[in-house]
């Protein structure tokens, strides 16, 4: 199903298919890509690693003889909502494709980029080509406050990381460093898509509007910043974890090696009287054995004394 619209009087309104400039498709099932791709005369592979949001965004030119090249742009936006959700199973990918004066935009068909795209900048649109920019300020802004999710995310760790090191922290510490592997990689490759296009001198050249340009550019800043910068608080907070682990190793560790020597002394103590020889102090005497276990507990209390006072407990 398609929603169609045309600029009329300066203004972005629906029309009819045959009139249409605009057109919104979903349901991106296999048969309606084939089908897509032979109506509107497409390459084979304009819709390839759509599953792949890290690298499906891309920028291709498609020549032609007697028009414009076609251009072929991929997105790929992210759905804000429940933080527990895996952001790999929120992205969505937008492909745009301007051809002939017209701009196709297929999305999946759960999918409410339009309506949001049309919601906030319906009255800002003048061209295609500033439709086409303000869909990609619109991807740039949700994938801004998915960082921001991200990083209430990472707060929230470091504080657990100063008191606890329990395996449901570590575990959401490896599901949030995955997260932002996702983000940075899929951030990286739109900055590539959105860079092409903006070296197209025939868009910029319909598009005439330096200070849309600037803004697209000025939202891709942000978020490679961004995402960089959360990719490094992360790693701080693992690093604290692996710290806090060591550290609690090391103490058991420590305090196993100070017990061992408390009993080494009352062993040898032990050992000394085992010895199966005669002349042993107090063998033939009734209070022989209380008087052992009398000095292996004075031995024992005078080694755990030592190594408190050196701090090895």
């Amino acid at each position: 199903m398609a929603q169609t619209f045309k600029f009329k009087d300066g203004k972005f309104t629906e029309s009819s298919s045959d009139e249409a400039s605009v057109l919104f498709f979903h349901s991106l099932s296999s048969e309606d890509k084939q089908d897509y791709v032979a109506h509107f005369n497409l390459p084979s592979d304009v819709f390839a690693l759509d599953e792949i949001p890290s690298v499906a965004p891309r920028f291709e030119e498609i020549p032609h003889q007697d028009s414009d090249d076609s251009l072929v742009i991929v997105f790929s936006n992210v759905s804000n909502g429940n933080n527990h959700i895996p952001v790999e199973d929120r992205f969505e990918t937008l492909t745009f494709i301007l051809q002939n004066e017209q701009l196709f935009c297929f999305l999946q068909e759960d999918s409410v980029f339009d309506q949001n795209l049309i919601h906030h900048y319906k009255d800002k649109f003048d061209s295609i080509e500033s439709v086409l920019v303000y869909a990609g300020i619109l991807m740039y802004s949700n994938l801004y406050a998915e960082l921001q999710q991200q990083k209430v995310a990472i707060d929230d760790l470091n504080n657990k990381a100063k008191n606890s090191t329990s395996g449901d922290v570590l575990r959401k510490v490896a599901d949030t460093e995955r997260n932002l592997v996702i983000l940075e990689h899929t951030i990286e490759t739109l900055d590539e898509t959105v860079s092409k296009l903006l070296a197209t001198e025939t868009f910029t050249n319909k598009l005439d509007n330096s200070a849309l340009e600037y803004d697209l550019k000025w939202y891709n800043r942000q978020v490679i910043k961004l995402v960089h910068v959360y990719r490094d608080l992360l790693d701080s907070v693992s690093s604290l974890f692996s710290d806090l682990v060591s550290d609690n190793l090391n103490k058991l560790m420590k305090f196993l090696n100070s017990l061992s020597l408390v009993l080494a002394s009352a062993s040898l103590i032990s050992e000394f009287w085992g010895i199966n020889a005669g002349g042993l102090p107090g063998e033939n005497s009734d209070y022989g054995t209380l008087g052992v276990l009398i000095l292996v507990v004075i031995s024992t209390a005078s080694m755990a004394i030592f190594l408190k006072k050196k701090d090895y407990f």
